[in-house]
């Protein structure tokens, strides 16, 4: 379970045996959701299982993490068709450091071809130059060149920038396919009839330009004496071999080495001739495909045969490698089926048709037949045939949290984890570092729309759009049970003692679930808001009361255990006259707070005056001189409560301090108090003892202005959607904007401390744009381990006396073995009395006549009974006086171990003991009697 630890990292004994002890702690706690201090094997094995499958679909890439491709919705493009009927645009090329950003489209039959923008694929403009068709291009970027041929024996250079005509070079063989090699400035060609191969070096444009009409003689140098028996199809420059692979339609790829100018390895292993060819630099991966259905994968450096990746049922018409990835290829077949592939994993990673085959044969689709593909860049692809098609997919931005709506936040005080819905999933967080840890993949059928951490925080209630909610364990994401669902979207999910309490706004009903179940949650209670208008949020003290709050400004209290309408704010004095996002109760002070567009109401509960109104305060919050700002979010600090963080729906957070109205209202506690128990206990329950206090108004002294400690304006770019204190030492500050970003600040400072950043997808490098500094006292967290190892550890040793007592008497099983032997003890002693007393009969001749003296007794002993001694097993433990060991055999202690064999004697005792507990010790915590 733990593995060896590096003695660099942890040099001490005491670190080594402290963070084996932690990690072995929360691996339990992870099985122990309902905190009963034991697991049973069942829920060992499904937390295993759970385990085990969650890790099986993160190598799989099965879960959120994987973005596929759809047809774009950005992208329209007109019916671009060929100029000739059932021609193909047979050609596409893209070359990401080309200044025109443009990709070029080759049309079969045509002398000319079109320049198409890469954002919108729309046509730019068309280029002539050659004769006849057009076969192949490449670009070469270190002399800002691009090289066209054609079946005109021609080459046609041209400008990167303009694409304006530079020289022409007349041949006397078709050039079927290009290759330039940066790395020894060659250009390879190849006849598009014959296998002949040969190459240029070409350094600079000028050389190019004053080449005469026929061009430069091929390099003698680049040639190779052994080549494939028919055309080369496809070339592709190896750069970290140096070497030239080249692909024919005699099945084989060869591979030639231009620094021995020798052919080094022949890939055999197709049956048919192969069209495509790609290299994974990262990982020294040749990838080749052609007229068989399957691409094999070969290892450049030795010449043989990885792998063959197998899913298309007919001849693959293009292969290409994705763009900033080093393990993401994409083929098509003839037929307009699209597989990505993985090739970490050697696997189909999506598989999607590239054209709606029904509206083809129904004639209301012109019909594809895909003959390039070629990537725009990591989130596009390009597949042409009959005509021009485009798929996207969801394209991530490395700097925010999520590419989809993030709609709740739960934070783990124990683990330091972070929890954010995305989707269906919970992506979990490193709150230290700011990485991802894991997903927990489809823990609810729809889009999660509030989650919420059980009160010992090893258990996550998740509500979704559906009105779904599913009980998960929190450290492996398995689902533990259902609670009664409802009918529209989960706002809002509390918990108490016992109790889970779910808001659906739509519906206008909270529902209290019974949480003492491990399998069952009932439901116990359904409050009915209806009469309320428009429910935005509520809030509980813990115990029986909630508080409920309105678009309309209302705030009203509910009893959980009645399911009735306790109180409301109508009558009183000062009230809301805008929309209440939040509302929140107090911990250590009988106060409830609320807060609309610009101001915060303190409301009253007991045993100060039973809801009713105590103070208001205004808030200066950024941009309400621009126009209408509103308060979105809010939370308290901890311990204290004295310091409100708020959150607009600008994006602007601030901080102020309430410690003058938490003194008040703790002075006026106790006050009461110390009146209740000096003899006025009847005009504190009767309330008549608010008619001798002053009863909060609408004036200065209760309605007053309190200005901010600190504000950042421009938090984040929309809405601040929650904010959450959290409650460790050192503290921070956690907010989540509706520009799907999560940062944390300085809770004292309101200086930022980073954000969590999603990166590019596994495989990518990405460095961080913002640093990410969650603060940690060592000392604190080492001597909060330390706490909660020992609490952890007297649990344990509590429960095993609780197993040890009995259900009788509550007596301890070793008071019952001490009252076992000492009954057994009264019944030898009885056997051997009623034996003596048979000896001392008269019906033996020898002894007739005689009387016997009593057993055990002599002159020198007179009065001592040697049947009272006590048994040998029951005497205390013989040591030998050389070994310390316990006698074997007869001799020994009922516990003690069998001689050994071998004759060698045993480890001392003390050592045997250790050995004993430390076997022990696991079997107790496991549940093993």
């Amino acid at each position: 379970v733990c593995p060896r630890l590096e003695s660099r990292a942890f040099p001490k004994e005491e670190e080594r045996r402290l963070a084996v002890n932690m990690s072995v702690l929360k691996l339990f706690e992870g099985m122990d959701v309902d905190t009963s201090g034991e697991t049973s094997w069942m829920e060992f094995v499904e937390f295993i299982s759970a385990v085990a499958e969650e890790l099986r679909l993160k190598a799989q890439e099965l879960s959120g993490q994987i973005l596929v491709f759809a047809p774009s919705v950005q992208v329209v493009l007109p019916a671009y068709r060929p100029t000739v009927t059932k021609c193909h645009f047979d050609k596409v090329f893209y070359w990401p450091a080309l200044p025109m950003e443009c990709a070029i489209v080759f049309e079969e039959g045509q002398a000319s071809f079109f320049l198409h923008r890469q954002q919108s694929m729309l046509r730019r403009r068309r280029v002539d130059g050659h004769q006849s068709d057009l076969l192949s291009a490449a670009y070469l970027e270190e002399i800002n060149l691009v090289v066209t041929s054609g079946n005109d024996k021609m080459l046609c250079f041209w400008e990167s920038s303009a694409f304006n005509l530079v020289k022409k070079w007349s041949l006397k063989d078709v050039v079927g396919t290009l290759c330039w090699c940066p790395e020894i400035n060659a250009l390879y060609a190849a006849d598009h009839f014959s296998e002949r191969l040969w190459g240029w070096r070409i350094f600079d444009e000028l050389e190019v330009k004053t080449t005469a009409a026929g061009g430069m003689k091929p390099d003698k140098s680049l040639e190779f004496k052994e080549g494939h028996k028919e055309s080369i199809q496809v070339m592709k420059w190896l750069k970290p071999l140096q070497c030239l692979a080249s692909a024919s339609l005699d099945t084989t790829v060869q591979i030639f080495d231009t620094v021995l100018q020798a052919r080094s390895h022949t890939l055999s292993g197709h049956t048919k001739g192969l069209t495509c060819l790609e290299f994974c630099a990262k990982s020294q991966m040749l990838l080749s495909a052609g007229f068989d259905n399957y691409i094999s994968i070969w290892d450049p450096s030795a010449g043989t045969l990885s792998f063959k990746l197998e899913g298309h049922e007919c001849s693959i018409a293009g292969l290409c490698a994705m763009p900033e990835t080093d393990h993401e290829f994409m083929s098509v077949d003839f037929e307009g089926m699209v597989r990505l592939w993985d090739v970490r994993r050697l696997c189909c990673i999506q598989n999607f048709p590239a054209t709606d085959r029904r509206a083809e044969e129904a004639g209301e689709l012109e019909r594809l037949e895909p003959r390039a593909l070629c990537p725009l860049n990591r989130d596009r692809v390009v597949i042409s045939g009959r005509r021009i098609v485009v798929f996207d997919r969801d394209a991530n931005d490395p700097k925010v949290t999520s590419d989809w709506p993030i709609n709740d936040l739960a934070f783990n005080h124990w683990t330091m984890e972070i929890v954010t819905p995305i989707k269906n999933d919970l992506y979990v967080w490193d709150a230290l570092t700011g990485q991802r840890l894991q997903i927990h993949d489809n823990v609810i059928e729809s889009n999660i729309t509030a989650i919420k951490f059980g009160l010992k925080e090893r258990r996550l209630f998740v509500g979704s759009e559906d009105g779904e909610i599913n009980c998960i364990n929190a450290a492996c994401g398995a689902k533990l049970k259902v609670l009664t669902p409802h009918t529209y979207e989960v706002t809002q999910i509390e918990c108490m003692s016992g109790k889970v309490l779910t808001l659906s706004a739509p519906e206008k009903v909270i529902n209290v679930h019974d949480d003492t179940g491990e399998k069952k949650a009932l439901l116990l209670k359904r409050i009915d808001l209806s009469d309320v208008g428009v429910i935005l949020r509520f809030a509980h003290d813990d115990r029986e009361m909630l508080a409920v709050t309105s678009e309309e400004g209302d705030v009203g209290w509910y009893s959980a255990d009645f399911a009735k309408p306790i109180a409301d704010t109508s009558q009183c004095s000062v009230n809301h006259s805008q929309a209440v996002y939040c509302c929140e109760y107090f911990r250590n002070v009988p106060l409830i707070i609320t807060t609309d567009n610009c101001s915060a109401i303190f409301w009253s509960v007991p045993p100060l005056r039973a809801y009713d109104f105590f103070n208001k305060i205004m808030l200066d919050l950024p941009g309400a001189e621009d126009g209408a700002v509103s308060i979105s979010s809010m939370c308290l600090s901890w311990p204290d409560e004295c310091t409100l963080f708020v959150g607009t729906d600008r994006g602007a957070i601030l901080c102020v301090d309430i410690t003058t109205v938490v003194q008040s209202a703790g002075r006026q506690r106790e006050e009461i108090l110390r009146r209740k128990e000096s003899g006025e206990r009847a005009e504190v329950i009767s309330g008549r003892i608010f008619e001798s206090l002053p009863k909060p108004v609408n004036s200065n002294e209760y309605v007053f202005f309190l200005e901010s400690i600190w504000t950042v304006e421009k938090a984040h770019g929309l809405s601040v959607e929650s904010i959450l204190f959290c409650k460790r030492q050192p503290s921070v500050l956690m907010t989540l904007g509706a520009d799907n970003c999560l940062r944390i600040w300085d809770h004292a400072s309101g200086s930022p401390l980073g954000s969590l950043e999603q990166g590019l997808p596994e495989g990518l490098i990405y460095e961080r744009s913002t640093a990410w500094s969650f603060p940690l006292d060592p000392h604190l967290q080492i001597q909060s381990d330390i706490n909660a190892l020992m609490e952890s550890s007297a649990k344990f040793e509590d429960l095993d006396l609780e197993r040890l007592r009995s259900p009788e008497d509550g007596h301890s099983v070793q008071h019952l073995a001490q009252r076992q032997t000492e009954e057994c003890i009264a019944k030898l002693k009885k056997d051997r009395r009623r034996s003596i007393q048979m000896a001392r009969s008269n019906s033996s001749p020898a002894l007739a006549g005689q009387e016997l003296p009593k057993f055990g007794f002599s002159n020198a002993n007179l009065g001592q009974e040697f049947s009272a001694a006590a048994p040998r097993y029951l005497q205390g433990k013989l040591r030998d006086k050389k070994t310390q060991d316990w006698y074997a055999g007869s001799l020994a202690p009922g516990y003690s171990l069998p001689q050994l064999q071998s004759g060698m004697s045993r480890p001392p005792a003390s050592e045997t003991k250790k050995v004993l507990e430390a076997a022990r010790a696991p079997s107790v915590s496991l549940g093993i009697r």
